[in-house]
């Protein structure tokens, strides 16, 4: 994994997602933000999704700004490999707000982590969500839902926050502390999702770009 400095993150001049998208596609990458509030287990996560890890780790150790891990994974639908970047995103808005554009730039997807057992994150996670895949126009097959669970005692799966299920949200993956492996198996399957809802996107820009030349 690297870390980046949020000092060393410059804004995007032009926003042009699609675009940028599609250039993403064709080297076989897709980036995917990991983000939500502090303590959520975000670099948990993120670490298990890139088999880095396979457990968590005893200490709470704070993201700096964004961490960005690789790996490399097999989208069945195509039978492509491709390569994915995962933006483990600082929590600590109030420090690091000012490099999400730079962030946001080129994302395919988004993994709101949030923990049901905490008493605010609720309403935290509906703000994250708010403020990335709502700001950013995705549609809700571009975003996926991990409720991290820390406590043997805690029902396996909470239900949405309101905010987040009135959008139209899918249902959250619970991923217990005892078996964070089984986060791999829905992110996989989001990643079939999110390349095809990122093929189709470009198909409709295409077609409108086409359209407008017409005219």
């Amino acid at each position: 994994s690297s870390y980046l400095n949020p000092s060393s993150l410059s804004l995007p001049s032009v926003p042009a997602p699609f675009a940028a998208m599609r250039a993403a596609d064709a080297s076989g990458r897709q980036k995917i933000l990991i983000i939500g509030p502090c303590e959520a287990g975000k670099s948990t996560i993120a670490n298990v999704l890139a088999e880095a890890s396979e457990s968590a780790t005893e200490a709470y150790r704070p993201t700096v700004g964004v961490r960005i891990l690789e790996c490399e994974t097999e989208i069945r639908s195509i039978g492509q490999r491709v390569t994915v970047e995962l933006w483990d995103v600082s929590g600590n808005y109030q420090m690091f707000q000012k490099c999400w554009p730079a962030i946001k730039q080129d994302a395919a997807g988004v993994v709101l982590v949030y923990n049901p057992e905490k008493e605010k994150h609720e309403q935290e996670i509906e703000q994250w969500f708010q403020w990335f895949p709502r700001a950013m126009n995705m549609s809700t097959n571009q975003i996926l839902v991990f409720q991290s669970l820390r406590r043997s005692d805690v029902p396996r799966r909470m239900p949405l926050p309101a905010k987040l299920a009135n959008a139209g949200v899918g249902q959250p993956c619970a991923v217990p502390a005892d078996d964070l492996v089984s986060a791999r198996k829905h992110f996989g399957s989001f990643l079939e999702v999110v390349r095809q809802t990122v093929l189709d996107k470009q198909r409709q820009e295409e077609e409108d770009v086409m359209k407008g030349g017409n005219l």
